[in-house]
């Protein structure tokens, strides 16, 4: 019996429907209206997500309502492995709405409590089944995660206010992709889709454990500081459910795949925030912000099969599928942003900007993992009643185009019924995105 060392490889890189640049900086309709900077100012139910000390300054029980809609555009020109270049193929994915929301309640002179649930704003993507993609990932647009999160706030002085979360990180990937099964024992060429497997890999975590920790203090009248630490969660324990075809070439007739199970571990990264605030007036409020996101600690995927194997191989007989760890090599990005508000009346618009690094690494950008330095434009505004609040934002990011030679590319063709990893990269090629969002806010006192 052989061991099927490679198919661990395809986890590596279907598996994490939101690692290296698929989640977008911005938390909220409020937060994307300034461009990120919103960590020293974060005054209401959304500080929950974006710096629990904030949710100290609300005074009566609020409840908070908000979707946002995220599209990713992705335009993809794929070199193959032979050097030609392929007809452009985009993502026919149409974006989805992202809700959230979020509770506070006042308990005494200084203690606020709260809870909501958060979903980060990441792009998704769906292609054709026999697209260029497909070697790559060919959707991930079922994916899901969510962030069910119980927060406490305590002012500590006038100017001094310190916050906590508890978390618990609920994830559904659902990711499907085409491998190759040209087996060690013929010869067959790179990308004969006599040869194609569709795969697709479904699994559920419900307990992940994670935490946050923020700070605002009011160093002047005008001038407020804040920082927020998101620690890392640990996706594991759960088990999950692999559908699995195989080729159409005469070397699978009569073989079967025995077993459907499978477990997928990886490390969801924690961030650093930190945000310097003035208002000078209390009609102008502006911030400068800095967001690190931890990326360097999504270093592996752990894949572990469930007593799975494919039989009855002609003149093979067994292959088995094993445990593996898979390197990701991603480093952390860093996006600063500035952005402000000007209020009149019961009215209020504000605007800003961020900048964002890549996550993913020039070698592993893939149809999977579309990342690239960027460009984040957000506007929007609020209207307030007596005891409600109705706000709108927009917001773009503009990536930069990277073109992946067949040189740098380093994720490969995924080959599980051979003895060794392909040396055929898939992700060379061009790629241009940009991301599209437009929500809405519902905030109500009680």
């Amino acid at each position: 019996m052989k061991r099927l060392i490679c198919v661990s490889m395809l986890f590596g890189f279907a598996a994490p429907a939101y690692a290296g640049g698929m989640v977008l900086p911005f938390r909220g309709v409020r937060d994307t209206e300034r461009g990120g900077a919103l960590v020293a100012g974060a005054d209401d139910a959304d500080a929950i997500w974006l710096n629990p000390a904030g949710i100290a300054h609300v005074s009566d029980t609020t409840l908070t309502l908000t979707t946002m809609y995220v599209d990713q555009q992705v335009d993809y020109t794929r070199i193959d492995s032979g050097g030609n270049t392929l007809p452009t193929i985009s993502n026919d994915h149409p974006g989805q709405p992202i809700p959230s929301l979020g509770v506070v309640v006042p308990i005494g002179k200084r203690l606020v409590v709260g809870a909501g649930t958060w979903t980060p704003y990441a792009g998704l993507h769906r292609y054709a089944v026999d697209g260029s993609t497909r070697y790559g990932s060919i959707s991930i647009a079922e994916t899901k995660i969510l962030y069910a999160t119980f927060a406490a706030a305590f002012r500590i002085s006038d100017r001094v206010r310190i916050g906590a979360t508890v978390q618990d990180v609920v994830t559904a990937f659902d990711s499907r992709v085409v491998l190759s099964g040209c087996p060690g024992q013929t010869v067959c060429a790179p990308e004969d889709p006599e040869f194609d497997s569709d795969v697709r890999l479904k699994q559920t975590d419900t307990f992940a454990p994670s935490a946050s920790f923020g700070i605002q203090v009011d160093a002047t009248e005008h001038v407020s500081l804040g920082a927020m630490v998101q620690l890392p969660a640990k996706v594991s324990g759960a088990t999950g459910t692999l559908q699995t075809k195989l080729p159409s070439s005469g070397f699978y007739d009569g073989a079967q795949i025995m077993g459907d199970t499978a477990s997928i571990e990886m490390t969801l990264p924690g961030s650093i925030h930190a945000g310097i605030e003035a208002h000078p007036s209390e009609t102008w409020k502006f911030e400068a912000a800095l967001h690190v996101e931890l990326w360097s600690e999504h270093d592996a995927i752990t894949f572990t099969p469930k007593n799975m194997s494919i039989v009855n191989v002609a003149g093979v007989g067994t292959y088995e599928l094993g445990p593996s760890t898979i390197p990701r090599n991603y480093r952390n990005s860093y996006s600063p942003s500035v952005g402000g508000e000007y209020t009149r009346g019961r009215g209020s618009i504000g605007a800003g900007y961020a900048y964002e690094t890549a996550a993913a690494p020039l070698g592993y950008v893939s149809p999977l993992t579309v990342d690239a330095n960027k460009h984040l434009f957000g506007f929007g505004g609020a209207y307030r009643g007596n005891s409600w609040n109705l706000g709108a934002s927009v917001g773009i990011a503009l990536l930069s185009d990277r073109d992946v030679s067949l040189a740098d590319a380093k994720v490969p063709q995924l080959t599980p019924v051979r003895g060794q990893p392909s040396d055929v990269m898939i992700n060379a090629g061009r790629y241009e995105s940009t991301y599209v969002l437009a929500g809405f806010r519902f905030a109500k006192s009680f």
